[in-house]
């Protein structure tokens, strides 16, 4: 049975408000404590912006910690007819002469004559030999394969070093098979193992395919020849990359065809990296200030302001920019040497332009060894890396996922909102028992005034009833 409660109608008071406001008077401790969550939720959130800042970073400053991840080289070619070419990262600076004699051609081999219908099941069944290849290839042509576009799919699926298509060239009898080389070899077909009489032919039986080796629908097998910086050179490909280091050629135009190849150092690209790598550095670092600060005048702090763990956090990041590479090949070992300062009033980093573009134009490799020094090496010390790959580690030792109790894997940051978690958990257990005890109090709370406002109702009562019969007696 649910309590009743009588709302004042005896006493006048009202004491569904007046229970309400000694529950909320009752409810502060409760307040205070999930005033304490709001925040702690606030912290949480503002650690989880922070952590995907620096996990932007840590990606940009990974894509630059070797050599071959951050220097690019550029190439540049005379005359793009000729030869096109590309750079990674290994090849060398300089030019080159490329001289084209003979372009790479596949051997191409039509059979002489066509059919009216390529599906048609009317050639003979058996066996195809392919010669030229390191051994024979026995190709087998079953009844319901004996069709032009059948012998081309087991052509195609019997592994042999060639390919077959059928093509349609507007004939009375257009389709023709043709067969292509995969590389400059020069392979032979035999066709004279058909020798089964199609079962079922769909019209009159076709004669065996043949093929001429000569005439313009015939081509040869033949490897590029061409000639670099003089030296000649023969390759089963006009795809080349094994003669200049770092680089890949492609073959386009034969004749004796003449231009260079220039390889150069992707300065624009180094200098795009190294802007993007202090952005993003910045965008961290910009956000920990606003959540660490305080303001004096305003008496106003961010939501981290006074946390050591933040502290921690930028104290680790700063350190890297003022401890030089150890063992650099070259003249820069910190970054401030090729323009990039610290604005020591925040943290953050400003590029001078001028002086990068100076580095990077006159020691170039100096340049690229100072971010990727040891990049590819394990167990070194922090200071014995480039300074990518220190902020990389840095960067992991900070936001690394919570990994449990035991792990030394564990991220500062991780770790932290691991804890506000665990106490936002603890005081919600906390609000929860107390809770119990006001639903408590407040249910005794209406016992009490309804029990009240029964009693003054009954005497109320009681006195009506004296009243009237005091009206009615006499003297």
């Amino acid at each position: 049975m649910a309590d009743l409660s009588v709302g004042g109608l005896a006493t006048g008071i009202d004491t569904k408000s007046l229970i309400s406001q000694l529950m909320y008077l009752e409810r502060a401790p409760e307040r205070v404590l999930q005033s304490k969550q709001t925040k702690m939720q606030s912290q949480i959130d503002i650690y989880t912006q922070i952590t995907n800042l620096l996990n932007s970073f840590k990606t940009i400053a990974s894509s630059m910690n070797t050599s071959t991840t951050f220097m690019g080289k550029t190439s540049s070619v005379g005359d793009s007819t000729v030869v096109g070419a590309t750079a990674t990262s290994t090849a060398a600076p300089g030019s080159h002469t490329i001289v084209v004699t003979s372009l790479a051609k596949n051997q191409r081999q039509v059979t002489d004559t066509g059919v009216a219908n390529a599906d048609a099941t009317n050639f003979n069944s058996g066996s195809i030999v392919i010669n030229g290849g390191a051994t024979p290839v026995t190709v087998t042509i079953a009844e319901g394969q004996n069709s032009l576009n059948g012998i081309a799919a087991a052509i195609n699926a019997s592994g042999a070093n060639v390919t077959a298509s059928v093509i349609n060239d507007g004939s009375a009898n257009p389709y023709r098979l043709v067969v292509t080389g995969k590389d400059t070899a020069n392979y032979t077909l035999n066709f004279a193992g058909l020798t089964t009489v199609p079962a079922a032919p769909t019209g009159a039986a076709y004669a065996n395919p043949t093929i001429t080796q000569v005439g313009p629908t015939y081509q040869a097998g033949a490897a590029a020849s061409f000639s670099v910086d003089g030296v000649a050179i023969t390759k089963t490909s006009n795809t080349v990359t094994d003669v200049i280091p770092g680089v890949t050629l492609t073959l386009l135009k034969d004749g004796g065809a003449t231009t260079t190849v220039t390889v150069g150092n992707d300065v624009a690209g180094v200098t795009k990296k190294i802007n993007d790598f202090v952005g993003a550095f910045n965008a961290a670092m910009s956000q920990i200030n606003k959540q660490s600060d305080y303001n004096a005048t305003t008496k106003q702090g961010g939501v981290l302001s006074g946390d050591s763990t933040l502290r921690t956090v930028k104290s680790q990041l700063q350190s890297i920019l003022s401890t030089p590479v150890s063992g650099v090949t070259g003249i820069f070992s910190t970054l401030s040497q090729i323009g990039i300062k610290t604005d020591y009033t925040n943290g953050t980093l400003t590029i001078d332009s001028t002086v990068l573009s100076s580095a990077l134009a006159s020691n170039f490799n100096d340049v690229v060894d100072l971010f990727t020094h040891n990049g590819t090496v394990s167990g070194l010390a922090q200071n014995q890396y480039g300074v990518a790959q220190q902020f990389n580690q840095v960067v992991d030792t900070l936001t690394h996922f919570y990994e449990g109790p035991s792990s030394s894997s564990n991220g500062i940051i991780s770790t932290r909102v691991k804890g506000l978690t665990d106490s936002i958990g603890d005081i919600t257990n906390q609000i929860s028992s107390m809770e119990v005890l006001m639903t408590q109090k407040e249910a005794n709370l209406k016992k009490q005034y309804t029990a009240m406002e029964q009693l003054v109702s009954s005497l109320q009562g009681q006195g009506n009833t004296l009243l009237t019969y005091l009206s009615k007696s006499t003297y």
